[in-house]
């Protein structure tokens, strides 16, 4: 393609492109796809040995662009920070009775599904079928291929964005259930708490806990305490349509949802934290012993913020 016909094909994207590096929000419009379009476009002017100036033009574009997409970024993330550790306590504390809630209901229906499949083994086939149990089995089971198998660096990012979106996705179902009057949060937190109760007793009937619970111990405080939140979350947004009081149940709705923000942006930074737990330590051969004092000091760590925020906001 001649450079005339080039610039007066893209000559319009570019000038949009202009018109928001102007804005200097990375995160209007369509900004990064815009973006992405300049960057290629200057790579094919490099390609073709079009003239300087137009290289220069479009090589100016892409830094200017870099600059405002790297900018805002880095301000998302100071935002996010300060969110978590200014917003995320009080809010706790704000939905304290709903954070109760929700650890009575995953944690007390997980140790009560506990009991009932150790003592009763036979709930555990009616609840699930042969095929989990086993493939369950076979990743606990010392003498398995996946305790045997050795994991590289590359394994452990695969998992890692696995795990990431494995919890997030339980953690969006937790909280958009409670748009449903709470009905879809608590079925979650049940169920959540179903699976994981049973699922642990029939890893120690067979003989696998220690490789389970050194496994879990690490990333289990992040992971399932951000669960509870979450689903704490989604019943802060169901009690508000099932109880609004004096407002209309839209205002209500409105009100617990940014009441209930806060707890959401907190259990997805404790989901990431949790993936890189799992993904990068858990699997590790260190000493059981190791993993059980690592791990214990990670649940006093999230237990103590989380009654700390609860009972003060801080």
């Amino acid at each position: 393609m001649k450079q005339d016909t080039f610039i007066n094909h893209r000559e319009p994207v570019w000038r949009e492109f202009e018109q928001q590096l102007h804005a200097g929000d990375a995160f209007k419009g369509s900004f990064g796809a815009l973006f992405r379009e300049i960057c290629a476009d200057l790579g094919k002017a490099r390609a073709r040995n079009y003239s300087p100036m137009l290289v220069n033009r479009l090589n100016d574009l892409v830094t200017r662009g870099q600059a405002v997409f790297y900018r805002d970024k880095r301000a998302a993330l100071v935002r996010l920070a300060g969110l978590v550790r200014r917003e995320f306590p009080l809010a706790l504390h704000d939905n304290r009775y709903f954070i109760g809630f929700a650890i009575a209901a995953f944690f007390g229906i997980g140790l009560l599904s506990y009991l009932l499949a150790y003592y009763v083994p036979a709930t555990v086939d009616v609840v699930f079928d042969p095929s989990t149990l086993e493939d369950i089995g076979d990743m606990y089971n010392p003498a398995g291929p996946v305790q045997d198998g050795m994991r590289d660096r590359s394994d452990d990012i695969l998992m890692f964005g696995i795990y990431i979106y494995n919890n997030i996705s339980i953690a969006f179902q937790m909280f958009a259930g409670g748009v449903l009057f709470c009905a879809g949060a608590l079925f979650y937190l049940i169920f959540n708490g179903v699976y994981f109760g049973m699922i642990s007793a029939y890893i120690v009937m067979q003989g696998y806990s220690e490789p389970f619970f050194s496994f879990v111990i690490g990333h289990g405080s992040f992971e399932l305490t951000a669960l509870v939140i979450a689903g704490a979350a989604g019943c802060r947004l169901g009690y508000a349509l099932l109880r609004p009081g004096h407002l209309t149940r839209f205002s209500a709705f409105q009100r617990a949802g940014k009441s209930a923000m806060p707890l959401i942006a907190g259990a997805f930074v404790m989901l990431v934290v949790a993936a890189g737990i799992e993904a990068f330590w858990s699997p590790r051969e260190i000493d059981a012993t190791i993993k059980y004092i690592v791990g214990s000091a990670l649940w006093g760590f999230v237990l103590y913020r989380l009654v700390r925020g609860c009972v003060y906001g801080t």
